[in-house]
């Protein structure tokens, strides 16, 4: 179905009442598999760094400015590594991206530099190949921006990118360009922060999605509104009402005033649901360098339901431990990794948390996980959201 984004209604979750409970995957999911990723020597993945895509051939992990290696998305075999890092043929210099660094319509790993490099490279997974490169837009002039993340696909010969407000005053927030690196969109950021001693400076990506044909994206963390966006219009679509736990954007750089917030890192939604996660820090601690971090921080997920306009929030309510959703029969709880254009949800879990709670594992997934060792591969959770 398409429609103009200026159609869109605008949907509130407002977390403020939300209800606490556990919650298990089969609520919110569908067609759930297990998949436990081969433990191979040229296919290592670290539990506390890989992220992952899915596509309908293969598990793409990632460890965090690391490799990436493609599993079988069946039997999670060891494939291959992705190209690798080097100067040769087909190779890359820098890091694969590992967060909304992957074109699935098109089956491209984007392949960059930090922060300024002149272009991205475009390794196709199935050829392993550098298949071509996306220009990165420049700036008029200093004040627009100061780095831009990964491009975005929105279609044809058209993406979107995300710029960081590194120096938070930056005045553009998205870019639409080609792949020459043409621009041919700018959208303005009124957004703001005191950078004195640039701590949370940020390189991030963005969050950004595929729904009933349009693309939608929300900046992370400190942010509390996803947009729809195309090469014309950006229109606020949702926004998550946190009240007292909203962040301050302009306070970024002060650990104090940000300590007990939500922290809105993942946002995805089918026809009957909003899915997010967020974290949560009480405490904050000294560095050498004079300033503060937030310390101690849990991990959350959550879903607001379209039909009855309800938040739930899979969490205890004093928020002291990480929750997750749960399986009948597999005691560690996940959070939602990635979700791709086809509605299906993947996500890790770690084997030595199995391995420590293997007397509770159900009678169902015995059989699965009677091999399993602490130092694995992550097993994945591969499951359809439900529409």
């Amino acid at each position: 179905m398409f429609f103009t984004l200026s159609a869109q209604s605008l949907t509130y979750v407002d977390i403020t009442k939300a209800k606490f409970e556990n919650k298990n995957a089969e609520e919110v999911f569908k067609d759930i598999e297990i998949v436990p990723l081969e433990t191979h020597k040229k296919g290592l993945l670290k539990i506390n760094e890989a992220t992952y895509y899915l596509t309908d051939k293969y598990i793409i992990g990632l460890n965090f400015f690391g490799p990436a290696y493609l599993f079988d998305r069946k039997t999670g075999a060891f494939i291959r590594e992705v190209s690798s890092e080097g100067r040769g043929p087909n190779e890359y210099v820098g890091f694969l991206y590992n967060r909304y660094g992957f074109d699935e319509k098109n089956n491209i790993l984007f392949a960059g530099i930090p922060s300024k490099g002149v272009e991205w490279k475009c390794i196709n997974i199935e050829t392993n190949k550098i298949e071509s490169f996306v220009s990165r837009p420049l700036p008029e002039d200093n004040s627009e921006y100061d780095s831009i993340h990964t491009p975005w696909f929105l279609k044809d010969n058209i993406y979107i990118s995300f710029c960081n407000n590194v120096t938070g005053k930056d005045k553009i927030r998205l870019i639409v360009h080609d792949k020459e690196g043409t621009v041919l969109k700018k959208y303005p950021n009124y957004l703001q922060y005191d950078a004195a001693g640039n701590r949370d400076a940020p390189f991030e990506p963005g969050i950004f999605y595929y729904y009933n044909n349009q693309s939608y994206f929300k900046e992370m963390r400190y942010n509390d509104t996803v947009f729809c966006v195309n090469e014309k219009e950006m229109i606020p679509h949702i926004v998550f009402k946190l009240g007292d736990k909203q962040p301050s954007y302009y306070h970024r750089n002060n650990a104090d005033r940000n300590k007990e917030k939500y922290f809105v890192t993942f946002a995805y939604e089918s026809n009957s649901f909003i899915l997010f996660n967020f974290s949560y820090s009480t405490d904050t601690m000294d560095t050498p360098y004079g300033s503060r971090y937030l310390k101690n921080g849990t991990f959350h997920t959550g879903y607001y339901d379209k039909r009855s306009k309800q938040v739930f929030i899979s969490s205890l309510p004093d928020l002291k431990r990480s929750g997750g959703y749960t399986i009948s029969g597999i005691p560690v709880n996940f959070l939602p990794g990635t979700i791709n254009k086809d509605n299906e949800m993947i996500a890790q879990i770690d084997p030595a948390e199995l391995v420590a709670n293997k007397d509770k594992i159900g009678s169902k997934y015995k059989d699965i996980f009677k091999n399993i060792r602490e130092e694995d591969n992550p097993i994945v959770i591969i499951a359809k959201l439900k529409e």
